[in-house]
C-alpha cells in the first residue's frame, strides 16, 4: 500500500471516529413536561388518618426550548399522608420525534398546599433507544400538581437531565 493510500485510510478512520464520538457526546436536556393523571389506585395504610399507598400513571407532552416536543409518560409509587410524602419511585419514558427514547427513574418529595402540590426530586437515567441507547446520567426536576391526586389532575415539571452517552 502506498503512502497516499495509507493517508487516505487514516483520514477516513479519523473522520469515522470523529463522527462516532460526536454522535455519542454528552448532553443536557432542559424541558417542561405537562402531564395528565390517567389512572390512580390507592389503598389505606390503616395506621394514621389519611395515610394512602398508591400507584398512578400520567401521560403528556415534553416541550423543549428549541420548540421541539416529545411524548412522555410515567408510573409512580407513592406513600402519602394527607397528600404529602415521598413519590418513592417513578419510571419515566420520553419518546422523541425521531423515535429515540430516554428512560429514567425518579425519587421526589411532594408537599400538599391546599389543592396544589409542590414536587421536587432527583432522577437517574437508566437507558434508552436510538440516540439514547446505553445512556446513563442524572438530573433534577421540580414543579406542581394543580389539583389533588386523582384521575384528571394536571402536573407540570421542569427537568434538567444530564445524559451521558
Amino acid at each position: 500500500m502506498n503512502r497516499c493510500s495509507m493517508l487516505t485510510l487514516s483520514t477516513a478512520a479519523l473522520l469515522f471516529w470523529s463522527a462516532f464520538s460526536s454522535a455519542r457526546a454528552d448532553e443536557t436536556l432542559k424541558y417542561r413536561s405537562v402531564t395528565h393523571v390517567t389512572n390512580v389506585q390507592t389503598i389505606d395504610a390503616g395506621d394514621v388518618d389519611g395515610h394512602l399507598l398508591g400507584v398512578n400513571r400520567q401521560s403528556g407532552i415534553a416541550s423543549f426550548p428549541d420548540g421541539s416536543v416529545a411524548t412522555t409518560y410515567f408510573t409512580t409509587l407513592t406513600d402519602f399522608i394527607k397528600g404529602s410524602g415521598p413519590a418513592i419511585v417513578s419510571y419515566n419514558n420520553v419518546t422523541f420525534e425521531d423515535g429515540s427514547v430516554l428512560w429514567f427513574k425518579t425519587a421526589a418529595a411532594v408537599v400538599a398546599e391546599g389543592n396544589k402540590s409542590i414536587v421536587k426530586g432527583t432522577l437517574t437515567v437508566v437507558g434508552g433507544k436510538g440516540r439514547y441507547a446505553g445512556a446513563s446520567g442524572d438530573g433534577i426536576f421540580s414543579g406542581a400538581r394543580l389539583a389533588p391526586l386523582a384521575t384528571g389532575a394536571d402536573l407540570y415539571l421542569d427537568f434538567t437531565v444530564n445524559v451521558k452517552k
